[in-house]
């Protein structure tokens, strides 16, 4: 089997010849050509994601100003709407201030929603599959869920923590006008190329808990992911924290596996604790950063135990939360291990 051929066989939850590695293909974009092709050629796969639609909005203005300060680029995104503008700030790559902050924020950011449409674009899926051919996969994805929209892109963890916690009605207005584009998403999605299908959800679970969790994101998934399956796809949540307090609802949950999977100390369950927990789930599972950072000889050792307490049916590993430091020397280490078994 080749390595996209080993990639599509643990995604399916079948048993590959070796267990791939991936990783998201522009952690490396703007890294040497011939690097990523000797990486490439020694078996590493780049995934991309691609929409299968496109947002239309429909009265909204956007404005963006960028200055230098003291060396750093700062930002403002503001967006402008008949019922008031919501804006967001940062200071580099960091979010200093979010989009959602007062009930009247809420209620612009639904007037968005109720005024955006999804249209269906299923050229990019082909393109991109010609640009990576067997060096890599490609795959669609949605949006976040509702309630992971509001927490991770729009109000952030502190204001969203708040906000759900003093059970805000404005919050579940728009969590409820989210659904109901999500679903369009799902529609569009449904009908289109590809098999593999991303939602990266990003869920910190603390901010949730067991309740809210199967009342905000397991309802959507119950609703949503059938329609995806009935179209023979197959759909990854990326969940890369603690689950232990989830897991007997994830392991009713309609999704095929979960994406970034984690061990400690970022996760707090160990991958044979997870199979356990599992069975029938396919673990796109990340390999600690720090491991990286390890001896080539320590790195191989556990690399091959994260392996043999997982099992080799539907088990792919990935690069997916962090481009290590030492890539180009640990990388091969790793794919050499992996070649072993």
């Amino acid at each position: 089997m080749t390595p996209r051929q080993n990639l599509i066989a643990a995604l399916n939850g079948e048993t590959p010849e070796h267990t791939p590695l991936s990783i998201y293909d522009w952690f490396l974009q703007n890294e040497p050509v011939e690097e990523v092709r000797r990486l490439t050629d020694q078996g590493l796969l780049l995934v991309r994601g691609v929409a299968n639609y496109r947002y239309v909005e429909h009265g909204v203005q956007n404005e963006s100003r960028e200055w230098m300060q003291n060396g750093r680029r700062h930002w403002v995104f503001a967006r402008h709407t008949p019922v008031g503008t919501i804006q967001m700030a940062g200071e580099e790559t960091w979010v200093t201030e979010h989009f959602l902050k007062t009930p009247a924020d809420y209620k612009v950011m639904q007037w968005i929603i109720e005024h955006t449409e999804i249209v269906p674009d299923y050229n990019a899926f082909p393109q991109a599959e010609e640009a990576l051919g067997e060096r890599g996969l490609v795959c669609t994805g949605l949006s976040r869920t509702p309630a992971m929209c509001i927490n991770v892109d729009w109000a952030g963890t502190e204001n969203f923590c708040l906000h759900l916690a003093e059970e805000w009605n404005e919050l579940f207005d728009l969590y409820h006008a989210r659904k109901k584009l999500f679903m369009e998403e799902v529609r569009a999605e449904a009908g289109g190329p590809g098999r593999f299908v991303r939602l990266i959800e990003n869920l910190t679970i603390s901010m949730l808990g067991p309740k809210w969790y199967g009342e905000l994101l397991m309802s959507v998934y119950e609703e949503a992911f059938p329609m995806l399956r009935a179209a023979g796809k197959r759909v990854f949540v990326h969940y890369d924290g603690a689950l232990r307090v989830i897991a007997d609802q994830i392991a009713r949950a309609p999704f095929d596996g979960i994406e970034s999977l984690t061990e400690p100390p970022e996760g707090d369950m160990t991958y044979d604790e997870c199979r356990a927990a599992w069975p029938d789930k396919v673990f796109w599972a990340h390999i600690n950063v720090s491991c990286y950072a390890l001896p080539p000889e320590q790195l191989t050792e556990a690399v091959l135990a994260k392996q043999q307490r997982a099992g080799k049916r539907g088990l792919a590993f990935e690069i997916s939360e962090d481009l290590p430091a030492n890539w180009r020397a640990s990388i091969p280490v790793v794919l050499r291990a992996l070649e072993r078994t």
